[in-house]
């Protein structure tokens, strides 16, 4: 990897999947649901859904708001994901954990002595942040213990505020349940970036890395486009093994037939 950094005046990977927030790139839409999450917790509103299909930078998003409000003593955040719990007592016995908060015996128990717990720390001015991740593979009695959460307030402020992040799916479950759809203050769909976009977002992370100018031509950026569906997770796959493509054919310029070849070893489909 030295030489391939070292071939194109690099100090380190531009494209690599980790979330490294000096790498995190923002389209209008991702600020958006940024800043709809942000007004969420910071106004203490109770719950948000960014939802959007895969790769389209939800965990992202995620990551940059524990970041942020982790940072900040006056906040208790929490991270979630849901893949690995199966029902609604071990998500409620997930959660209480991360807040250090004993479990008791009985579901109907926990969720008093969490109550209690979000009510001291409402009142020493400690804000709970619950962060869920890949949220749409949640049950219906999960989504009931955060309408339970929800009811935790005052007549201005809710003692823990809540975000889902989740496939388009997520939003789809909330459209059918009534009562916790009406307590979601923002909804934020991500789509695929727009073509244009994209090579910001290359540039953005080319110069992240230490780079100058990006050596990916017009049509190579076109066919990143076309290949990746507009999803920044493939876009960035995509420019990783086409970059390594042009370093193998010592290239100072990434062209169309080298991110052609990438997306085939990728098995990627035009428009796919």
């Amino acid at each position: 990897m030295e030489e391939v950094l070292k071939h194109f005046g690099l100090l380190e990977p531009p494209f690599t999947v980790s979330p490294n927030p000096r790498y995190m790139f923002f389209t209008p839409q991702h600020k958006d649901a940024l800043y709809g999450c942000q007004y969420t917790i910071e106004q203490k509103n109770g719950l948000a859904i960014i939802y959007g299909d895969v790769g389209t930078g939800k965990t992202t998003i995620a990551r940059h708001i524990y970041q942020k409000y982790s940072d900040d003593p006056s906040y208790s955040v929490a991270m979630m994901v849901t893949p690995d719990l199966k029902t609604d007592t071990a998500f409620l016995r997930g959660i209480m954990a991360e807040y250090g908060v004993a479990t008791k015996r009985s579901h109907a128990a926990s969720i008093a002595a969490f109550r209690r717990a979000a009510t001291k720390a409402y009142e020493q001015d400690k804000n709970l942040v619950l962060l869920v991740d890949e949220a749409q593979q949640m049950t219906k009695p999960m989504l009931e213990v955060i309408r339970v959460f929800l009811n935790f307030e005052t007549n201005s402020s809710k003692f823990i505020q809540v975000i889902l992040f989740g496939q388009s799916e997520l939003a789809t479950t909330i459209d059918s349940m009534r009562a916790i759809k009406s307590r979601v203050n923002v909804f934020g769909e991500l789509k695929p970036m727009a073509e244009s976009t994209t090579e910001n977002m290359i540039d953005f992370r080319w110069r992240a890395a230490g780079g100058k100018e990006h050596p990916f031509t017009t049509d190579a950026i076109q066919a990143l486009f076309v290949y990746s569906g507009g999803l920044p997770r493939e876009i960035i796959k995509l420019a990783s093994v086409s970059l390594m493509r042009a370093y193998v054919n010592k290239s100072p310029k990434v062209h169309v037939t080298m991110v052609v070849a990438a997306a085939k070893e990728l098995r990627l489909k035009e428009g796919e």
